[in-house]
């Protein structure tokens, strides 16, 4: 399996969620550390634009590609079972509630599956950082990531 993240080149080979960590996000709280991660490069790159202005769109990005076995324990959240409005900006705070809780459950998976806000149908995957199971993430590639100029018009 891949997983891919795109970021500021600064920050690619950080692992350690510290920017949710930070501010919190869709699926965390602030104090919870999680990598967000998409299964593709598309996904990946609409997730970023989505948080940036397209202005302000930094050129130091690069893409992250991450190897997993297939066999890597994954948990998903079933979209039809999330409140109304789920996907709206900002997200309601149930959804920060699912994926602390799912961080700081005991027996919880390495990976949770969440859907995607931003394109329907698809989903994104949280990593945990501090789980036992890191060591099966591996980091296999970083290039530099060019946003096509039309996307920036």
């Amino acid at each position: 399996m891949h997983l891919y993240r795109i970021t500021r080149t600064r920050y690619v080979r950080d692992l350690s969620g510290n920017g949710a960590r930070l501010y919190g996000g869709r699926w965390n709280r602030k104090g919870i550390g999680i990598l967000y991660t998409s299964p593709t490069r598309a996904l990946a790159t609409v997730e970023y634009l989505v948080h940036v202005p397209i202005a302000l769109a930094p050129a130091d990005l690069s893409v992250a590609t991450f190897e997993l076995p297939d066999d890597t324990r994954a948990e998903k959240v079933d979209p039809t079972v999330l409140p109304s409005g789920w996907r709206r900006h900002p997200p309601p705070p149930e959804l920060a509630a699912i994926g602390t809780k799912w961080a700081q459950s005991p027996a919880h998976a390495l990976l949770l599956e969440v859907p995607s806000a931003v394109v329907e149908g698809e989903s994104n995957v949280l990593i945990d950082p501090l789980h036992l199971e890191m060591k099966r993430v591996r980091l296999v590639d970083i290039r530099p990531y060019t946003l096509d100029e039309r996307l920036l018009r």
